[in-house]
């Protein structure tokens, strides 16, 4: 009985250094600017699900500027494209890329996120992609 709890409690203790070292990689991140091409990406973030089946999500939101000499609502927006599954820092760059984002901002733990125009700070300082981490990941590496 002592030898089943103390081997529940180690797995619960590496279980919580997992989990500890994930949320910390979620956390960090490289960034990167580029040119950009406004046009294109505003096309490939408009309308994801007309038609096509893109491996992304994406995440739009009003600009909160204070600074900014424009009226309420002027409609500028700030929209960020999540690649779905992880992702290598090279792969994320090359996808951003292509989409003409303005920037990007690769998480540690393999999430992508491609920024467009408007965004300042390079969007979303958070890992938001559906698919990664992989599903099941913690699971794993309990065995």
């Amino acid at each position: 009985m002592k030898l089943t709890l103390v081997k529940t409690l180690l797995n619960l203790l590496a279980l919580n250094l997992v989990l500890a070292g994930l949320a910390e990689m979620q956390k960090k991140s490289h960034t990167e600017e580029f040119e950009g091409a406004s046009a294109l990406f505003r096309a490939m973030s408009s309308s994801p699900n007309e038609g096509y089946s893109y491996s992304w999500s994406v995440v739009s939101f009003p600009l909160d500027d204070s600074t900014s000499t424009d009226e309420p609502g002027s409609g500028l927006n700030c929209t960020v494209l999540y690649l779905d599954h992880c992702t290598s820092w090279n792969k994320c760059r090359q996808t951003c890329l292509k989409t003409g984002a303005t920037s990007y901002r690769w998480f540690h733990d393999g999430c992508c996120e491609c920024v467009g125009e408007h965004c300042i700070n390079y969007g979303i300082n958070e890992s938001r992609c559906r698919l990664c981490p992989e599903p099941g990941l913690e699971d794993e590496e309990e065995d």
